[in-house]
């Protein structure tokens, strides 16, 4: 079954003009990569430098990763930060953290700044906890940020479990007994399975629908200095000791710039060749390594509030659901239902292409059978899946996103691979390949390229 019906790309305007790229021109910065990366990155260097920018997507922009998420806004990262602490020292993986929290106030530094028109939802969210070694690893990471402020994770344990009797004394700081009965309601989940639960900020935002509009904002407002250029692929990216060049294959055209930044979703699909004697490391780039996620919604009475909620089941099981209103459908007003969790490993991630990849039969299988098992309002009847949707996450070897410059020429940067849920690191990258742009020195940091 081919099938990857994003309830994101259907609010985007399918009738917007676009441009290829088919000439040899000038620029300071060349962004490759249309996405929620490339986009604001691009906002954040037009904004804060007198920079000219050409961006070049292969696509439409919106259409790639960004336009086939979960829509989630949320401020952690793929892999657990006391895990990141243990790789990189205590005081880098809280500055990550605190990164990563900045992002919240570069979003809305955007919205205000921008005007643009797209519902952005905020909230407590909740993830549900199954068992005690996942209770003591989020308390660990409670304690690691003791005293940051905004570190706004708690931690509620059903006080009648026996992990709550086992947890040790040396944590009672840490964690808040609540019965279960309350913990499974902001669950929302009849599962007795789960006997904690964190609460958190997060959000719910169509991340393809605010690039496209943002980008139509940067058309406008930087006119002298901003060129789009989509359905414009490139084939390669030669660097030199002073620019480099970037050449689109559909044209033999090539742009050269001072800087180029990679905001693409790996380096899966194209080739960077470093003719000077440093020779940057290109088995670097083939450790960024896909995993196609698999997401399906469906529609209900718009009756209950925005909400994100993941549960962590043993033996690594992880689901997420999402309920948002859902504008412009039949100008009727529903919630959509979004779930995800399943995803495949692709060794060569250049193999993914989103319009011929099989949505099999099991991991739908898997998220209807999540659904009824967890989500107590659930219908009690077959679903009718509006969408069902799929997207290509491009992972770091370490899981921690690339923002920086290449190590070995500073001619080419990146903000790209998958940290997380990748709105508010998109954005923190963004802002900070500005501030190199700009010329501002960073102290070493968990994202650095290596």
């Amino acid at each position: 079954m081919k099938e990857n019906n994003s309830p994101w790309i259907t609010q985007l305007d399918s009738l917007r003009a676009t441009r290829q790229f088919d000439t040899h021109d000038k620029t300071d910065v060349v962004i490759v990569g249309g996405g929620i990366a490339g986009i604001t990155t691009a906002y954040f260097i037009l904004k804060n430098t007198d920079k000219k920018v050409v961006l070049i997507e292969s696509n439409k922009v919106a259409h790639g990763a960004t336009g086939h998420n979960a829509g989630q806004v949320v401020s952690y990262f793929e892999k657990q930060i006391s895990k990141i602490a243990e790789e990189f020292g205590e005081k880098k993986a809280i500055e990550a953290q605190t990164d990563i929290f900045s992002a919240w106030t570069l979003l809305d530094e955007i919205m205000e700044d921008t005007k643009i028109d797209v519902p952005f939802y905020r909230f407590t969210g909740y993830a549900g906890l199954s068992t005690f070694d996942e209770i003591i690893l989020h308390i660990k990471n409670n304690i690691l940020f003791k005293d940051f402020p905004l570190y706004e994770e708690s931690i509620f344990v059903a006080e009648e479990s026996d992990s709550a009797q086992n947890i040790s004394e040396k944590f009672k700081d840490y964690y808040t007994l609540m019965p279960q009965k309350d913990i499974l309601d902001l669950l929302e989940t009849n599962d007795t399975k789960y006997i904690a639960t964190l609460t958190a900020r997060k959000g719910c935002l169509n991340s393809a629908l605010f690039t496209e509009k943002l980008a139509n904002y940067l058309i406008n407002k930087f006119q002298t200095r901003f060129q789009l250029f989509e359905n414009s692929h490139v084939d390669e990216v030669v660097l030199y000791t002073h620019g480099a060049d970037v050449k689109i294959t559909h044209s033999k055209a090539v742009i050269s710039a001072s800087r180029v930044v990679l905001c693409t979703n790996g380096f899966e699909k194209f080739t960077i060749t470093d003719n000077t004697a440093k020779n940057i490391n290109t088995r670097f780039h083939n450790e960024v390594t896909g995993f196609v996620g698999y997401m399906a919604g469906y529609l209900e009475e718009h009756n209950k509030s925005p909400v994100d909620i993941s549960y962590l089941g043993d033996k690594d099981a992880y689901f997420y659901m999402t309920r948002r209103p859902f504008e412009n459908h039949k100008n009727e007003k529903y919630n959509l239902i979004c779930v995800g969790g399943p995803e495949t490993f692709f060794e060569d991630s250049s193999a993914y292409i989103k319009e011929d990849h099989v949505y099999h039969e099991k991991p739908i299988s898997d998220i209807d059978n999540f659904i009824h098992k967890t989500y107590k309002d659930a219908p009690k009847e077959k679903i009718d899946y509006q969408y069902k949707w799929h997207g290509l996450m491009g992972y770091t070897s370490n899981k921690v996103r690339l923002v920086g410059e290449e190590p070995r020429n500073i001619n080419l940067l990146y903000n790209l691979g998958c940290n997380g849920v990748g709105i508010l690191p998109s954005i923190f990258g963004a802002r900070k390949i500005a501030d190199i742009l700009n010329n501002k020195k960073f102290e070493a940091s968990v994202f650095d390229p290596k």
